[in-house]
Formats: C-alpha cells, sequence, structure tokens
C-alpha cells in the first residue's frame, strides 16, 4: 500500500483549472516510469485548485515552470494514481528541487534551494515519528481496565499533543518570516484568560472564558497573508467561528461577520476578504434558521452595495441591491408595516393590521389553492381554539394573496376558520410592497407594539414558539422592575 503523509488531510476535488505561469519547480520522484503525467495544485479554502501539469521523463523527473509567481500556499504534487505529497510555495522561492520516491516516505524527502521546505519537512518528519507514539497510546487507551490507567494515557496524548505545538513554535520562532511560520502559528492555542473580579472575589464576568475566546479567535491568523487561504487553515476557523462559537442569532452574526471583515480589511488581506464576505453572505442566504435574512441584507447594505465587492458582477450586484430594498421593511426586530384597505369575506369591513389589539399577533399570507396552505390554515384554527383557551393569548390576521374570491369564500365557509380572514379584492391595499414573500404560507409573529418578532416559522412550531416568546415578556418585565 502507497504509504504518505499530509499536513492536512487532502480533499480530492479540483474545483478549477487556472494553468499559471512563472516559476520552476522540479521533483524527482524515483521509480517513476517516463511520460507519467502529474497534476500540481493547491489548495484553496476547503477545495483544491489545479495549478499545472507535466510528465516525467526516464529518470522520474518532471519540471512545473511558467512566467508568473505562484502565490504563497501549500501545493500538492498528484501522480496519476492519485496519490500526492505537500509541499510550500512561496512568492520568494520559485525555483527549488524536491526529491523523493513512490512511497512518499517522509524520511526519504530531500529539498533543495527552499527554506520554506525544509522547515515544513522537518515538521512533518517530527509528527511522522510522533504519530507511531500516537498509535500506541491508542492502543493502550483501547484495553485501559481502569480509571486510573485512562486518565494516565489521556494525560500522555496531552503531552504528545504539547509536543507537537511546541515543535511549530520553535520552528516559527526561529523563522518568523517564513510563509510555513504563518501556518504554524494559526495553530498555536489561545492562553488561558485571568478572570476579572470584584472587591468581594465574584467574577466581573461569568462569561469570560466564552467572550475571550470570542474576541481573541482570530489573533493568531495573519489576516493580510492571502496564502492562508491556500491552506485548509483558513476555511477549517472560519467554519469553526460562524459554525460552533456562537449562537444563531442574526446580530451575533452581523456583529462578529462585520468585525471580521473589517480586521480583514485593514490587514490587507484582498483575497481573503472576498472570500470571507462571499462565504458568510451565501451560507446564511441558505440558511433555514429564522430571520437570517437580516445577514444577507446587511452584507448586501454595507459591502455589495457600496462597492466593496468589485469582483462581483454587476447584474448579480443590482439584482442583490433589489433584494435588498424588497427585504428592508419586513425584516425581524422592525416594526411591521401597516396593511390597510383589506377586506372580510362580506367585502364590506375593512379590518386594518393595526387596528387589532393583541398580546401577540400572526399574521400569515396564504392561497386556498396551496398545497401547505390547505394543511396548515386548518391546523391554525385547531390552534387558534387551544392555545388562547390555555392562555397563549394571540390573534391572527390571515391575508389572501390571490384572486378567486368565490374559492376563497367557499374554503373559509368550509373549514369554519374563527380568525380575521381578509383579502385586497379591490386592489387598494399595497401590502406587496413592503412585505416580501415568494411562497406561500408565509407567517410572521408580531408583538403588541406590532414589532416582528419571528418570521418564516411553520404553524405546527406555534405552540411552542408562542410559549417561549411569553417567557421572554415575562423575564423582560421582571428585570424592568
Amino acid at each position: 500500500m502507497i504509504k504518505k503523509y499530509s499536513f492536512i488531510a487532502f480533499l480530492l476535488f479540483f474545483s478549477a483549472s487556472i494553468f499559471a505561469q512563472g516559476y520552476k519547480i522540479t521533483i524527482k520522484i524515483k521509480g517513476m516510469k517516463a511520460n507519467s503525467t502529474c497534476l500540481l495544485a493547491n489548495y484553496y479554502a476547503d477545495k483544491n485548485q489545479l495549478r499545472d501539469s507535466a510528465k516525467t521523463d526516464k529518470n522520474g523527473v518532471m519540471v512545473f515552470k511558467g512566467k508568473t509567481i505562484l502565490p504563497n500556499g501549500i501545493y500538492l504534487l498528484v501522480t496519476p494514481e492519485h496519490n500526492y505529497f505537500e509541499f510550500v510555495v512561496s512568492s520568494k522561492e520559485q525555483e527549488f528541487t524536491i526529491e523523493t520516491d513512490t512511497l512518499f516516505e517522509i524520511e526519504n524527502f530531500i529539498v533543495k534551494n527552499s527554506e520554506e521546505n525544509r522547515v515544513f519537512f522537518e515538521f512533518n518528519k517530527f509528527a511522522s515519528q510522533k504519530s507511531f507514539d500516537y498509535e500506541m497510546l491508542k492502543e493502550k487507551f483501547k484495553v485501559a481496565k481502569t480509571l486510573k490507567d485512562t486518565i494516565k494515557i489521556q494525560a500522555q496524548f496531552k503531552a504528545l499533543d504539547s509536543l507537537i505545538q511546541q515543535k511549530r513554535f520553535i520552528l516559527s520562532k526561529s523563522n518568523p518570516n517564513l510563509y510555513i511560520s504563518k501556518i504554524f502559528r494559526s495553530f498555536r492555542d489561545l492562553p488561558e484568560p485571568e478572570p476579572l473580579k470584584k472587591p468581594d472575589g465574584t467574577l466581573v464576568d461569568s462569561n469570560y472564558k466564552y467572550n475571550y475566546y470570542v474576541e481573541h479567535f482570530w489573533d493568531n491568523i495573519d489576516l493580510g497573508e492571502d496564502g492562508m487561504l491556500r491552506s485548509p487553515v483558513y476555511a477549517n476557523k472560519l467554519q469553526t467561528f460562524f459554525k460552533k462559537t456562537f449562537l444563531q442569532i442574526p446580530d451575533t452574526i452581523i456583529k462578529e461577520a462585520d468585525k471580521l471583515l473589517k480586521k480583514i480589511e485593514a490587514a490587507g488581506g484582498n483575497e481573503l476578504f472576498r472570500y470571507t464576505l462571499s462565504w458568510v453572505t451565501n451560507y446564511y442566504e441558505d440558511s433555514k434558521i429564522v430571520c437570517m435574512d437580516k445577514v444577507l441584507h446587511f452584507m448586501g447594505k454595507n459591502y455589495y452595495c457600496v462597492g466593496k465587492a468589485p469582483w462581483a458582477d454587476t447584474a448579480m450586484i443590482r439584482k442583490m441591491c433589489e433584494h435588498v430594498v424588497k427585504i428592508e421593511p419586513s425584516l425581524c426586530d422592525k416594526i411591521a408595516p401597516p396593511i390597510t384597505n383589506l377586506f372580510d369575506s362580506t367585502y364590506n369591513k375593512q379590518i386594518d393590521l393595526y387596528s387589532i389589539n393583541s398580546p401577540f399577533i400572526v399574521l400569515i399570507f396564504w392561497d386556498h389553492q396551496c398545497g401547505h396552505c390547505q394543511k396548515s390554515m386548518p391546523r391554525l384554527n385547531v390552534l387558534y381554539d387551544s392555545l388562547n383557551k390555555a392562555g397563549l393569548k394571540f390573534e391572527v390576521y390571515s391575508v389572501y394573496t390571490q384572486d378567486d374570491w368565490a374559492g376563497w369564500k367557499k374554503y373559509i365557509r368550509e373549514h369554519k376558520l374563527k380568525y380575521i380572514n381578509v383579502g385586497n379584492m379591490y386592489g387598494t391595499s399595497t401590502y406587496r410592497r413592503s412585505y416580501y414573500f415568494i411562497s406561500t404560507p408565509q407567517v410572521f409573529i408580531l408583538d403588541k407594539n406590532k414589532k416582528i418578532k419571528l418570521k418564516g416559522i411553520d404553524v405546527e412550531s406555534l405552540p411552542g414558539i408562542l410559549d417561549l416568546l411569553y417567557k421572554d415578556e415575562k423575564k423582560t418585565q421582571t428585570k424592568n422592575k
């Protein structure tokens, strides 16, 4: 079996073919057949980019060369059998040689004319040696019989990890100006914070560890080094930060994303800025979490629509900015736009949204011919009775969005819908300018002040949501006393 050592796990997926030129990298693989086509690639976030290709001569030698400088990054030499090894390319070292054999044993690598790769392979050889110790500890852990044995082995795991961290630290400190040293520093753990205490000994901030971690998460990442993107480090950090570090609350996401983008902008990481802005925008645009369109709105309004994404297609920018304008009036935490000139099924009684006084209002846009609506509206009718009787008081303001008035009235009558049902049968209401939605049913929950608390929820989740909203309101009232 071919052995290969990976600095970080390789995902064999080429996202783009970018045949660049401007360097001379000679690689000799003893024992490789002549005319074997090998690929030169680099990491790009959580994918790989194909850079170049070359064929071996009879001695297993291949030369990648071109006219433009390759940017900083962790690169890969990939064989026809999809075996590979990693090495470093720095903008300051564009001509060097690496020799190895077809087994890619880490001990057999020879580097010439590259300080970056000398340091890189020195660490890899050290880590490879320690990997044997790690495997031995894993076997001991499997057969540990007592808690004392388990604790002892866990301490040995920790000590082994500490040795590897220390090796990275020593190498980066001894070679501070190398690109690979920036990569090594990115693995450094944050120091344990000192808690601030009041005179009586109690903590000033009970969440000080969490707050310190969030505030200093990026301390060991050089946000001005675009080469971070050409390693798996940055994408992993970015996803860990946004997916696992804090609760998925739109305002928190917006705050932290804006802080990070400003840091990158100040540091001069142009490619990092582009990737981060795109990733945050795309990730939260696809989110199923309620109210996350606030993130898309913020990124559009404060970045894309003010010229901070010059790489983006003008048609895409225009479309995004139009979308930002459409969704702005009905974002969560905004006061719901008034809805007027809608009438009930008698066609005679006008009922405006702001005429309703209730602790909470379920505003729902629907169509009696919509499949989901046909399930949701009768269920809402049941919940309207049961939840109000249970003390979770709320009113429903149901807006029919189509123009089959006879069908609408028939549906209301046959299903005995008890809550407010209105429609725009006279065409004088302009609610569609203020409430953006592309499918029905679309549910908004408003508080007594007509503030949008939530939107895009399912009717089935209404009992739990109303219960939480009532509890939250009670806590707020208690706090304000």
